[in-house]
């Protein structure tokens, strides 16, 4: 075994675990935001209440959880814009 296959080890041990540290922090966001796009995209089909998918939803969902799509519904249903 060389130095250079040591070295290389070594970058790809360091390059998996910040990979597995950024990819667990960055999960519960994305799974927060596709729990709130499934709540909205219910509300749109029972025809309850129309909120308006885009990006600043998704991000309020995702950062916020289920609280922040309690926030987008009723700033929806006081007729307040994002």
């Amino acid at each position: 075994m060389g130095w250079g296959l040591l070295i290389a080890l070594f970058i790809s041990f360091l390059a998996f675990y910040f990979l597995f540290r950024m990819f667990r922090r960055i999960m519960p966001l994305v799974l927060h935001g596709i729990l709130g796009m499934a709540v909205f995209w219910a509300l749109r089909e029972t025809r309850i209440l129309v909120v308006p998918i885009d990006i600043v939803t998704f991000l309020i969902a995702a950062f916020g959880g289920i609280l922040g799509v309690i926030v987008v519904i009723l700033l929806a249903f006081l007729g307040i814009p994002l």
